[in-house]
């Protein structure tokens, strides 16, 4: 790839969480009574769990979602390609960074692949959510690194839209092929990385 700094989404980016986030919130959906007449997985992808929550739900929701997620999600897995992915990077002489949403947990998640990054940003931090660009200006300003050598890689038009708010490349895991070419590149699947 082309850049020098690439910060990565945590969750359906660097590790494969859905099919449990999916199947903890069909539980919360079945334990609350709330249905939605749609592709679930696109909408979330598309939007979000907490927007989700809040148009289709009631208050409690989230919380009763988060900890049936909590619950389930044991041991998520990386994409197999990404270890060499960031390993090549910093091998490179670039910087990984983490920007997720999800709590503190990102640590324990990541593993042994912490070595790899730089600085890993959870929902803990209290920055505004993408498709804000505070945290990813947070970013940019503290490494001081170059907005033309730096790229936000995701799997939602959120993590796109906060690298352009941020002035910063995009790059798009689209694997059910949900979004157009919304992103400056995007691929389907991590072999296509080079």
């Amino acid at each position: 790839m082309m850049w020098k700094n690439y910060i990565w989404d945590f969750d359906g980016t660097l590790f494969d969480t859905y099919p449990v986030m999916l199947e903890a919130l069909d539980e919360a959906m079945k334990q609350s009574s709330v249905e939605f007449p749609g592709d679930l997985e696109a909408y979330i992808k598309r939007f979000s769990i907490q927007k989700f929550a809040h148009e289709f739900a009631h208050q409690d929701f989230l919380d009763l979602y988060h900890k049936i997620e909590a619950e389930r999600q044991k041991n998520p897995q990386a994409y197999a390609e990404i270890p060499k992915i960031l390993s090549e990077i910093v091998e490179n002489g670039g910087q990984n960074f983490v920007l997720s949403h999800r709590d503190n947990s990102t640590f324990e998640y990541l593993g042994d692949l912490k070595k790899y990054f730089t600085e890993v940003i959870t929902s803990k931090q209290n920055f505004e959510r993408k498709p804000s660009p505070e945290a990813l200006e947070y970013l940019l300003n503290k490494y001081k690194l170059a907005p033309e050598e730096t790229v936000m890689v995701g799997d939602r038009p959120l993590d796109v839209e906060a690298g352009r708010n941020a002035g910063i490349a995009t790059v798009l895991l689209d694997e059910k092929e949900y979004f157009g070419d919304i992103a400056d590149k995007k691929i389907k699947n991590w072999s296509e990385w080079r």
